[in-house]
């Protein structure tokens, strides 16, 4: 599950099989991830070795959380100090110790902290707070989208604590080191940037939420990956980025959910379409969802290549 989970991460070993080994490497010098969020399609396969590898997010601190997990030494001592003040506590009870840090998990995601973004990649002391935010958050919902579950009270342990555990371990270490680039601007501008015919790019944005009855994206889910009103990932960007990526030279793998828009840009008679149905826990959204209580659902994972998976050439 890469070294922190993040909501809509291709961590399971489903998504290895379905994504992963689609994936050409001969004549593949650049790997890129728009939408990189966990990046646990990389992180997770240690198959995949390429001269540039550039992680990108438009949500600013899941940039530097990542970005501070590739220096693992320096980040572990910031975040022992963070345990040892910001969320010391004197309670031994577990339930006033889930209040506890419940308490300060709604502070902070109340607070301005999440809309600051004025802040340079390294930010120690910022990414310490989000990783408590993030791995609190239920379902690696985007804070404000998901509801408090940070604390196992039969184990008396914070989820923070299994990311301490990683970079002590160095488990992701050489994954992340091999990063080249850690980016925080708009798929557009990153895609031209890179695009070429010795590029590879897995597309993972956040899913185009298609309701049958209306046929329209209400784009609800769009706030459990960081998106607010003013810069939502909604029907207009679902175009933006199929229009782009139908120009580009680069290869490339998209993941979705089916809606029609994708198959008007990307016929099934000029792409490779593939399918899996998946069980997606996360697709219930956080605890302030009205589907939190219903069983999981069952979605068809769709992915839509612009090449050949066998030979690894452009169509």
């Amino acid at each position: 599950m890469s070294c922190i989970s993040y909501f809509g991460g291709k961590s399971s070993k489903v998504f290895l099989e379905f994504i992963n080994k689609n994936i050409p490497k001969e004549g593949i010098k650049t790997y890129l991830e728009p939408f990189s969020g966990s990046m646990a399609t990389y992180m997770d396969d240690d198959s995949l070795k390429f001269d540039k590898v550039i992680y990108n997010d438009k949500n600013r601190h899941q940039v530097n959380l990542m970005y501070c997990c590739s220096k693992p030494e320096e980040f572990i001592q910031h975040l022992e100090k963070f345990q040892s003040s910001i969320l010391n506590t004197n309670e031994t009870d577990a339930q006033k110790k889930w209040d506890f840090y419940k308490g300060i998990y709604q502070k902070f995601t109340k607070n301005s902290f999440l809309d600051d973004t004025n802040f340079e990649i390294g930010d120690f002391k910022r990414a310490c707070m989000y990783a408590f935010l993030i791995t609190s958050s239920f379902s690696s919902v985007y804070p404000r989208g998901g509801g408090f579950s940070g604390y196992k009270k039969d184990k008396d342990r914070l989820k923070l604590d299994v990311l301490i555990d990683k970079l002590k371990k160095n488990k992701y270490t050489s994954k992340l080191q091999s990063i080249t680039q850690f980016s925080n601007i708009d798929f557009e501008e990153l895609i031209k940037q890179n695009d070429a015919e010795d590029t590879y790019m897995y597309l993972d944005p956040p899913y185009y939420k298609y309701d049958e009855k209306t046929g329209e994206d209400d784009a609800k889910r769009l706030f459990w990956y960081g998106a607010d009103a003013e810069n939502v990932f909604g029907p207009a960007s679902h175009r933006r980025l199929l229009e782009l990526i139908k120009t580009t030279k680069s290869r490339w793998s998209l993941s979705y959910y089916y809606f029609p828009l994708l198959e008007e840009l990307l016929p099934k008679d000029k792409y490779i379409w593939l399918q899996k149905e998946v069980f997606r826990s996360s697709a219930q959204g956080g605890n302030n969802h009205e589907t939190k209580n219903k069983d999981q659902e069952k979605g068809v994972e769709l992915l839509i290549l612009n090449y050949d998976p066998e030979t690894g050439k452009k169509l």
